[in-house]
């Protein structure tokens, strides 16, 4: 009897300390100067490949925006999407299709991992780039209210997130005169997806404008003045030498100008001149390939014939 209850003993106290054991050995740690990497065993080479790219990536994030800080980011690569809801702060909930967040009051970025994902891909890397501007820019501006247009124009424009779809949007809305006022961007993005494509869409180009034709100086300067001021009107004048409308003026211009060349492709008469390149392209093209053929058959008959001489 004594030996029965010391099992049931031993029994009850293990079903209190393997679970805790178990969670402790989910997660492995990879740590450098700047990060540290939590993840499970089936992410091993994905998080060694982070860990390798992460500090050249900090490095070159930190230098676009011109302010740095000295304290650990930590990442957790979740490798289930109920692990990624569990990993969240207590009484946050992401939609299903969220892939990575970040929490720059924290210093903590959390990404799905590619094997939690049954359609589609998850490029670890390219996500870890656009929450680690989150985090760099937020604490930058710790703080300050941090305008929606800078933080998502920022990170699309470090992860390089642009394509024809968004460009096409973009063109869109100048040709119909459909763009969203910036003022209406520092607060939130529209709801509905259309609307929010072209929002994500009209940030990066903006962030974009003000680093490569007004000057990366000067975005340093921006971002400056507004961790110290928290004026986002007289944080861009002082920066940019314009207020915010001469600004928006200025970037409207711009976007005319890089989307001027669409109707001049998309018109009737481009089109149709395209379309008579075309056919005399392949008119000239199909001749060419029938004079090559007729001289193939001409050599093979003359070979015909000289071999039907010598055999007879």
């Amino acid at each position: 009897m004594p030996y029965l209850s010391l099992r049931v003993f031993l029994f009850s106290i293990l079903l209190f300390i393997l679970p805790a054991s178990v969670m402790a050995a989910e997660f492995r740690t990879m740590e450098n100067e700047r990060f540290i990497i939590r993840y499970s065993a089936g992410d091993a080479f994905i998080a060694r490949e982070l860990e390798r790219k992460s500090m050249g990536i900090r490095g070159e994030i930190i230098g676009d925006i011109g302010i740095d800080f000295k304290d650990k980011t930590q990442v957790i690569i979740s490798p289930t999407i109920e692990r990624f809801q569990k990993d969240q702060p207590a009484g946050t909930w992401l939609p299903l299709w969220a892939a990575g967040v970040a929490y720059p009051e924290r210093n903590l970025i959390i990404i799905r991992s590619p094997r939690s994902v049954k359609r589609g891909r998850i490029d670890v890397v390219e996500i870890f780039i656009h929450e680690f501007s989150h985090i760099a820019v937020g604490r930058a501006l710790q703080g300050e209210d941090v305008p929606v247009w800078l933080s998502e124009g920022l990170a699309m424009y470090q992860s390089r997130e642009w394509n024809f779809s968004r460009h096409a949007v973009l063109t869109r809305a100048v040709l119909t005169g459909g763009l969203i006022p910036l003022r209406v961007l520092t607060l939130s993005f529209p709801a509905e997806e259309g609307a929010a494509e072209l929002a994500y869409a009209q940030s990066f180009i903006f962030i974009s404008f003000i680093i490569n034709k007004i000057g990366r100086d000067a975005f340093h300067q921006f971002i400056r003045n507004y961790a110290r001021s928290g004026n986002l009107e007289s944080s861009l004048r002082r920066a940019t030498g314009m207020p915010i409308d001469e600004l928006e003026d200025k970037w409207l211009a711009y976007l005319k100008l890089r989307t001027s060349w669409i109707p001049v492709i998309a018109s009737a008469t481009t089109l149709w001149f395209a379309a008579s390149l075309i056919f005399v392209y392949g008119y000239f093209r199909k001749r060419r390939a029938s004079r090559i053929k007729l001289r193939q058959w001409a050599e093979e008959e003359e070979k015909l014939e000289t071999r039907t001489f010598l055999d007879s």
